[in-house]
């Protein structure tokens, strides 16, 4: 692995699962889906993710982390921003850099219709990442739930990716 490339992490963040996938330049080379045992408290919640976090930036030597923002349906959960706010507050504390893309950043970067949904930005996903296809569109209602975490942090990574290319 060049460790001289940008090495983005990218999150999906959630109270039972965290969404990751970690880029090296533009190659995906890592994805996976980090259940979270121990929700009921807080304390224990945070600290979970946060050993999850020192985890990844040590073993990718991340340079760059992207988390998908949360909606402001999801902000009346009481335990998820303070998760997207560990998220930051560690990333800060690397000194990596932080950015954070909407929903409605990546229905607009992957769908090219009109009436973009999150499935239709999966569906061209897997177009870029045909090895994904394995996660998407999975026969038990609770195998979609849980892989779109998986999905929805790779499409976070992906149109940071894009965002990149359109900078240079």
């Amino acid at each position: 692995m060049n460790f001289s490339q940008n090495i983005i992490l990218a999150i999906a963040p959630g109270k039972r699962e965290l969404g990751i996938a970690v880029f090296v330049g533009v190659d995906l080379v890592y994805v996976s889906v980090k259940t979270i045992k121990h929700r009921k408290s807080r304390k224990f919640l945070l600290k979970e993710i946060n050993e999850i976090l020192q985890k990844l930036f040590e073993g990718f030597q991340v340079k760059t982390v992207v988390s998908k923002a949360i909606s402001q349906y999801q902000k009346r959960s009481p335990d998820l921003e303070p998760i997207v706010e560990l998220i930051k507050y560690e990333s800060a504390q690397k000194e990596l850099q932080m950015t954070e893309v909407t929903l409605e950043e990546i229905k607009s970067a992957l769908c090219e219709s009109e009436k973009s949904t999150e499935k239709k930005a999966f569906e061209t996903l897997l177009i870029s990442y045909p090895e994904l296809e394995r996660y998407y569109n999975r026969p038990n209602k609770w195998q979609n739930d849980y892989y779109a975490f998986l999905l929805s942090a790779v499409a976070v990574g992906a149109v940071y990716l894009e965002t990149l290319s359109e900078d240079d």
